[in-house]
Parts: structure tokens; sequence; C-alpha cells
């Protein structure tokens, strides 16, 4: 190996040979924001291993429908029940390195080699949340990245079933009391895959973080938020323990697709959101005789997968009504 740049007395000479008083060194708040989603949430994002296997593959199940009614001596009726729409997906490798020079290593004034092992850590986590987040999160509204198996945007109102049923999780109103419940409702009559009744329970609440405060008022106020009406807030009373998250990486800023700033999410317990890590963060220091400069290598790197694993338990509203 004959590696290059990174951390070296000609790129960072006030470091190794100049007499200066400090470094400033950058420190973010951004997880101690208030809800702050990260990619290890339990709750919005089904957590398990690869298993030691770099892929994983699976298919949805249809069900068996409801019971026929049958008469005395009746032939009973048989059922079909299949599985299908099998996908596959593949794990992701996400890598880090940084070169130190011997020179750079032996002769650091400022602390900058400590520095750089916790700026791979804190980097590494933004890196899981961030893709996490918008992968699953970020894209539901797209047809043309991270689909659901039957081949349709996270948010669609074109949803298919094994038994050929049409599914709508798609809605338009913007985050009021009105189109909440609305969302609801609907989350509570999706269709399972055999067309029959599924039914979900509105459980968690993801928006961009500058929706966060419209949010909380809507779902904790003990009164309806914006009205002259003095009615309980169903939000806080029947739905009081909904769980809700806000992460910058949804919102304009990082997130370049249509109604950033106005889409939110609903899931249920039932979802089927998910991320498989092969395994999780791993740092070495390589020492200089392992290279041909005499460098040294502060080499990160983690490995996992984060998919839609159906669509189920999960409604998409892309704010625009």
């Amino acid at each position: 190996m004959n590696p290059q740049g990174g951390f070296t007395a000609e790129l960072s000479p006030d470091a190794v040979q100049t007499a200066i008083d400090a470094v400033l060194y950058e420190s973010y708040s951004r997880e101690q924001q208030p809800a702050y989603l990260r990619a290890s949430d339990p709750f919005f994002f089904k957590q398990s291993s690869m298993n030691g296997r770099l892929s994983f593959v699976w298919d949805e199940d249809s069900n068996i429908g409801e019971y026929q009614k049958t008469a005395e001596q009746e032939a009973i009726l048989n059922t079909d029940t299949r599985i299908g729409n099998q996908t596959t997906v593949t794990s992701q490798k996400w890598t880090k390195q940084v070169p130190i020079s011997d020179e750079a290593f032996r002769a650091d004034q400022v602390g900058k080699r400590e520095r750089i092992g916790f700026q791979m850590g804190d980097r590494a986590r933004q890196t899981q949340d961030r893709y996490t987040i918008q992968d699953i999160y970020g894209d539901a509204f797209v047809t043309t990245a991270n689909l659901t198996p039957d081949g349709a945007a996270l948010a669609s109102n074109t949803h298919t079933t094994l038994t050929g049923i049409t599914v709508d999780n798609l809605e338009t109103g913007s985050l009021t009391p009105d189109n909440l419940w609305t969302d609801t409702v609907s989350l509570a009559n999706q269709r399972a895959q055999d067309g029959d009744a599924g039914s979900h329970m509105y459980e968690g609440l993801l928006t961009p973080f500058t929706l966060y405060k419209t949010a909380k008022e809507v779902q904790d106020s003990v009164l309806i938020p914006n009205s002259g009406e003095n009615n309980i807030n169903i939000f806080d009373t029947d739905y009081g323990q909904v769980m809700i998250r806000a992460s910058i990486f949804l919102g304009s800023t990082f997130n370049s697709n249509a109604n950033a700033n106005t889409s939110y999410h609903l899931i249920s317990r039932n979802h089927m959101l998910s991320r498989k890590v092969f395994y999780d963060l791993t740092t070495k220091m390589i020492p200089p005789e392992s290279t041909e400069n005499d460098t040294y290598l502060e080499r990160a790197k983690f490995h996992e997968a984060h998919f839609d694993g159906s669509y189920t338990g999960y409604l998409g509203a892309n704010g625009t009504t």
C-alpha cells in the first residue's frame, strides 16, 4: 500500500510545526435535538442481523381470507393460499480511511489524531442515520428507487396484494388535526394481502424537523389545536402514547425529493420497514510497517442493509393539500 494525503505535516503544518494556542474543533448537538431519529431506533426500523449472509431474500404471504357461509351438508370450499413477490436485498459496505504520516503521528501538538477517531465515530452514526432514514422514509413517494416487493413506492395508491386487490396507503393532506384523523382512519382500514380487513393502529409519527412543532401541537394538545371549538383532542386522549420522531434528513436541506418539507409518515407496530446489520462499525489502526511509505491508516467500516419489507402498517402523506 502507498497511501497519500490524510493527516500529514504538509497538509496540516500548524498541527506539527507551528506554535498555535488551540484548534477550534467543531462539535454538534444533532443527536440532542428533540425526538431525534436514529437508524438504530427499534420502533421505526425493525432491527435484525444478516446472520452472516450478504443478502436477504423474502416473500410476502397472501393469508387465507375470511370464512365462507356454508349450508348444511354443503361441500366445503377449498381456499388457495400462496407466497410471492420474492425480493432480495444486498448488504452495503460503507468505509472511511484517513492516512496519518509517521511524522504527523509523532509530532501532533494539538490532539488531531484523537480527534480523527472521534470524528470517524460521529460521521459513521450520521451516515447510518441519514441514508437509512432517506432511503426508506425520504424516498417513500419516489417510484424509481427503494420500492416495495409489489413494485410500487412505499406510499402509493396502486399497491397490489397477492390476491389482486388494490391498496392505497398514500394521502395528500397537510399535517392538521382533521387530516391526521383521515390518515388514522386510512391506516385502520388498510386491507391485508388476502384483500380482507387488515387494520393497523396509528402508533408512530415521523416528520421532517420543520414539522416537529406542528406534530407536537396536533398530537399533544389537550383540546383540538388551531380551533375555536372546545373539543377534546382525540390524539391526546385515545392516541396519547404515539411515538413522535423528527429528522433533519427528511427536510429539503438534505432531501431533494419533492414535497420534502410537507411530507410525514404514520406507522403501526406491524410495519415491515427494516434494517439488517451484516457487521456494525469496526475501526482499526494499520501501522506504518504495513504500508510502503511509512504511513498509518485509520480505517473504519460498517456493513448493513435497509429496505421496505412491505407497505403494510405504513401510511405516507405528502402534505400537498
